[in-house]
């Protein structure tokens, strides 16, 4: 395997490391800052709302920039901001942090992408993306849990401080082995408005804003979920995270290897329906233990294979305007959570964890709808 490639999917495992610490370990830290869950989820939907607004003007302005320098500027940024956001002890405080590592997280994840297109054969790129967005599923395998777990043994500084760590290790790595002088085509106003008339492409990424918003609607929440309805232990909720990382892990390394053969539109609509599966079982057991094992595997197999699958679509649909599309498609990524963690935060207050799973089926048919459109309207251009 290219190293370049591993060290970016590094990368991404720290990123979404860094974007999930705060839901999982969202009770020890609103304890800590002495606030409610929903104050806790407006962490998240600040976070989501920072990138979802400055990624897709940022990702233009730093175009030019070399690739290797970029990356690594990008990880110094979040260790910084996870590094104060552990020294820092009040509840604005770590908003501020969470606004600022939001940047990076957002920007790393877009020019991953299209570095990625840079390093490998038109032919292989659909795989190569697949590849470096398993770092999310890597996070959710061992970086979220891991994060839990220190969390609730050590406290929510310490949850900060190991995402600062891990970013250490990464950014040097980036920069040791990505070569200098990877630049892509500068984005300029005539690709942005060919994305605006390019109705397939933004359909496709209105596809990931409605699945993105109805996973966080309860994923903000997950790890309370799992403290208030099955009562486990530090530990259980590390396992419970972790099965459902291993799950996510899974479904992406299915999807890289069947999206050049099956087409990324169909592994979407595939990933979606097993969503929209788990949530129904979880919605059905009232969140009890059986449903949230079950629930929770099959949310993430699709959960991780969705957003390689639709990175993937977009490369494949106008390679040309690959820059534009997938930096909004990861400002997308972040609306759905900015919405979901917000909705969920007010369907939590007012009636309670029950109505959490339930509230999400709607928006997952309708992501489902849409992407079958416009795999249709594809199918006939």
């Amino acid at each position: 395997m290219d190293r370049r490639l591993i060290a970016l999917c590094a990368g991404n495992a720290v990123i979404g490391t860094g974007t999930m610490v705060v839901p999982g370990m969202l009770p020890v830290l609103t304890r800590g800052l002495g606030v409610d869950l929903q104050a806790g989820g407006r962490l998240i939907a600040a976070f989501g709302l920072t990138v979802c607004l400055l990624t897709p003007v940022l990702a233009g302005w730093l175009s030019r920039i070399d690739r290797r320098r970029l990356l690594t500027a990008l990880m110094l940024l979040f260790l910084a901001g996870h590094a104060i956001a552990g020294l820092v002890d009040d509840y604005a405080a770590v908003m501020a942090t969470r606004i600022a590592v939001a940047i990076s997280a957002g920007l790393f994840t877009s020019q991953a992408a299209g570095t990625t297109r840079l390093l490998v054969p038109p032919e292989r790129q659909g795989a190569a993306v697949g590849f470096v967005f398993l770092g999310w599923s890597i996070a959710a395998v061992a970086g979220m849990p891991l994060g839990a777990w220190i969390a609730a043994t050590l406290g929510w500084r310490a949850g900060f401080f190991m995402v600062a760590a891990a970013s250490a290790v990464t950014m040097v790595w980036v920069w040791r082995v990505l070569p200098a002088g990877l630049r892509v085509p500068a984005i300029d106003a005539a690709a942005w408005r060919a994305v605006a008339r390019h109705g397939r492409l933004l359909a496709v990424v209105a596809v990931t804003a409605i699945h993105s918003s109805a996973q966080f609607t309860i994923f903000s929440y997950y790890t309370p979920i799992l403290v208030e309805r099955t009562a486990v232990s530090a530990t259980g909720v590390t396992a419970m995270l972790a099965l459902f990382g291993l799950a996510g892990i899974a479904g992406n390394v299915v999807a890289i290897r069947t999206l050049d053969r099956a087409g990324s539109a169909r592994v979407v609509a595939t990933s979606i329906v097993l969503m929209t599966a788990g949530q129904v079982w979880m919605a059905i057991g009232a969140f009890d233990t059986v449903s949230m094992i079950g629930g929770s595997v099959l949310w993430g197999l699709g959960c991780f294979a969705a957003n390689s699958a639709q990175q993937a679509r977009l490369l494949m649909l106008a390679p040309a305007l690959a820059p534009v599309s997938v930096a909004l498609n990861s400002s997308a990524i972040y609306l759905g959570q900015a919405v979901g963690a917000e909705a969920g935060g007010h369907i939590l207050t007012d009636w309670g964890f029950d109505a959490l799973a339930w509230a999400s089926l709607p928006t997952f048919a309708i992501a489902l709808g849409l992407s079958v459109m416009a795999r249709r309207r594809v199918s006939a251009g």
